[in-house]
């Protein structure tokens, strides 16, 4: 036993017995200087949030104006998300359950820093917490399925994404991992079910050579030793289409794995090959489509970085904007038939009137954003792109409605992009009809965040007069 475990050990036991006492106070402090020496010990974690639960008398809401009191503790959460500072989340998030050991919004904060530190225990009770606390949050029960689902537990993560599915009945990703979900337990129980891997090997078609065209090109080369089962994910699923080539979800699975490690080539093949053994299934055509606008994108991320590195070549820029053009050619088409299959599927809907608005097209725009705004987790940005559309097509007064509507649910911390647009269309609005004051009002907030934003300095300088408003040394 080292050092730190056999501290932890001897603050555990002076915990235990302070809970003993029910002296929640101590026995929380002891039980913190355990987790501080061994983060990654979940007995201690849960000591600790079990004493703070007895310690606020199981109220369910923590200490009296525990929102009031978290306001700073969110706000700095915030700040160290966006510096990637995950070290600094967890502390926080700990630091913010000793006002509130019910909040889920902190447990879900502690459980993304772990996951992020690959302390991978705590992680998944902290996600845990999070969706007990708030069982119907969409993006709490996305990230546990998901978290679930790349720790192998097939079966758990199934259940959120069921639940998922039954929240928002038109999230087609929600569909496709509970059918993921289904395929991998399918294929743990098949190699499960067989004596060893011997067996397996044994039913492996000698020289199928058309179950897929990777797995034959594959082949071509040298011979070289297998990967035995377990070693390689890609290994097996090939394995596994070749022992079951009519097998869809074989295919899906690899597919996936390929999306995932950015081999979009392979998995549109794998997609392809999917397609015509399901006879043009349409939730995989949509997937194949998915991962050729990601080919595409990926062309012209490439395309430019070569620019911004030969800023003074114009094919490159000239390549740039052609590539630039198909790319939003081809998301209006696919996001145009996704929205005529499923009209209610209001995030496809958000998704069309961004690239038509991204081509000037603001009046078929419109009517989609107006009702994109009726899901709960659009609503914001949907708002500020719908003003916008609002006041390139000359409507300012219904811009002005929508911006105003959208800065009720909007705060620099959570969207700082969509924060300062809505200001900065409302202090142009309200200059162009000559009222200054709730011109500058709009242009200071977005000053008080970001002093270099735009022109809103001289803007709002030049309606000062010229003046800075400096105070002299």
């Amino acid at each position: 036993m080292n050092d730190r475990e056999k501290g932890a050990q001897d603050w555990y036991l002076k915990g235990t017995g302070a809970m003993n006492h029910k002296n929640w106070d101590y026995a929380v402090e002891c039980f913190t200087n355990c987790v501080r020496l061994m983060p990654e010990h979940l007995v201690y974690r849960q000591a600790k949030h079990g004493c703070l639960r007895k310690q606020f008398g199981d109220n369910g809401s923590g200490a009296k104006m525990s929102g009031m009191r978290l306001m700073g503790v969110k706000g700095r959460l915030k700040k160290s998300r966006m510096q990637k500072d995950w070290k600094n989340v967890e502390a926080t998030a700990e630091e913010g359950l000793l006002t509130n050991p019910w909040d889920p919004h902190l447990w879900f904060d502690l459980g993304d820093s772990c996951a992020q530190q690959q302390n991978f225990n705590v992680a998944r009770y902290a996600f845990e917490r999070a969706v007990e606390y708030d069982k119907d949050n969409v993006d709490f029960n996305r990230r546990l399925g998901n978290f679930l689902f790349e720790q192998r537990d097939y079966k758990a993560a199934r259940q959120y994404f069921e639940r998922l599915y039954k929240l928002v009945p038109t999230d087609g990703e929600a569909r496709t991992m509970m059918s993921r979900c289904d395929a991998e337990l399918t294929m743990t129980k098949g190699y499960n079910e067989a004596e060893n891997t011997r067996d397996v090997k044994v039913e492996q078609p000698a020289a199928q050579v058309n179950a897929y065209e990777v797995d034959r090109q594959a082949r071509k080369g040298a011979p070289k030793t297998s990967d035995a089962p377990g070693d390689s994910d890609e290994a097996d699923m090939l394995h596994a289409i070749r022992k079951d080539p009519q097998n869809v979800n074989l295919y899906l699975k690899l597919a996936h794995l390929y999306k995932g490690s950015r081999e979009f080539s392979k998995a549109a093949e794998l997609l392809t090959k999917a397609l015509e053994i399901s006879k043009g299934n349409a939730d995989i055509s949509e997937q194949l489509q998915e991962v050729q606008l990601l080919m595409m994108r990926n062309d012209l991320a490439e395309a430019e970085e070569r620019a911004r590195k030969n800023p003074g070549k114009e094919r490159l820029v000239e390549k740039v904007k052609t590539l630039k053009a198909e790319l939003t050619e081809k998301e209006i088409a696919f996001y145009s038939h996704g929205v005529e299959n499923n009209p209610s599927d209001l995030k496809k809907k958000y998704e069309l009137a961004m690239r038509l608005f991204a081509v000037k097209q603001y009046s078929k725009a419109i009517p989609l954003l107006q009702q994109s705004v009726s899901n709960p987790t659009l609503k914001i940005d949907a708002l500020v792109l719908l003003g916008e559309c609002f006041a390139r097509d000359g409507k300012l007064d219904l811009a002005r409605r929508q911006f105003e509507k959208s800065l009720e649910g909007l705060n620099h911390a959570d969207r700082p992009e969509a924060f300062k647009t809505a200001h900065y269309m409302l202090g142009r609005i309200y200059e162009k009809a000559g009222k200054t004051e709730q011109a500058e009002h709009h242009y200071g907030e977005i000053l008080a965040n970001d002093y270099e934003y735009k022109d809103v300095l001289k803007r709002m300088e030049e309606m000062q007069g010229g003046q800075s408003g400096g105070i002299a040394e």
